[in-house]
């Protein structure tokens, strides 16, 4: 496992509070823990492509703590969902970055709409992956690998790639990654501290997460009302 020393999660307009948040949240909680226990250090920051602060979907505004620049290259990218997905998957400067970290190894991870972005950015083929119901017909549609049944979290380690499906999966997800990233023991401690343990079990451990109901008709529907702004067609 590469040592990861930098974590970036990518704010950007209309990005969804929880869907940043959190993960931020629980990342940083890593941070803390091993700079308490080992003293190590680790990076983790919101990242934004301007200075100033970004709105958020439901109208917070957060302050970056730093400018993503072009050469810039974290050993971890996360990338949120959110309502402004949709002009992200549009915006060259993101794409790049998510492209620009792949290519040199780094680890990404994606949750709800944001991994419409990934797929925008050219980087997902045939990784399995997981995403909220109002892209996955898109997704598949343009031959992306969104696995059924529909999975809380999924890791592809040998892709680098880790993604997370909508609100509900967040936590888990997230501290699923953290315990492939940094290991059980930063896992289990991580799960304890953010409540997570006692809802999944021992599936927080490992790469594929809890199967999610499947609701087929209301799935369709919200599919038909938001996907164009989530993830508008190529064409």
């Amino acid at each position: 496992m590469t040592e990861i020393k930098s974590i970036g999660v990518l704010a950007y307009d209309r990005c969804s509070e929880s869907d940043t948040i959190i993960p931020w949240e629980i990342l940083i909680g890593v941070a803390v823990y091993l700079k308490e226990t080992t003293g190590e250090d680790i990076e983790v920051k919101l990242v934004a492509l301007e200075e100033g602060p970004v709105t958020m979907q439901m109208g917070a505004k957060v302050e970056p703590h730093a400018v993503l620049r072009d050469d810039d290259l974290y050993d971890v990218l996360y990338i949120p969902g959110g309502r402004g997905s949709g002009v992200a998957t549009k915006n060259e400067r993101i794409l790049d970055t998510i492209r620009h970290h792949h290519v040199n190894g780094k680890f990404i991870g994606a949750n709800c709409v944001g991994v419409g972005i990934l797929q925008r950015a050219g980087i997902l083929g045939k990784t399995p992956v997981t995403c909220s119901p109002p892209i996955s017909r898109r997704l598949k549609e343009e031959g992306a690998n969104v696995v059924e049944p529909r999975r809380m979290w999924l890791g592809a380690p040998e892709d680098r790639i880790w993604t997370t499906a909508g609100a509900a999966s967040i936590n888990a997800g997230t501290l699923a990654m953290v315990n492939h990233l940094f290991g059980d023991e930063v896992g289990k401690e991580m799960s304890m501290w953010f409540d997570t343990r006692a809802a999944e079990g021992h599936a927080l451990f490992g790469p594929v997460g809890t199967e999610l109901f499947g609701y087929p008709e209301a799935e369709a529907k919200i599919q038909d009302e938001t996907a164009d702004i989530l993830l508008p067609p190529l064409h």
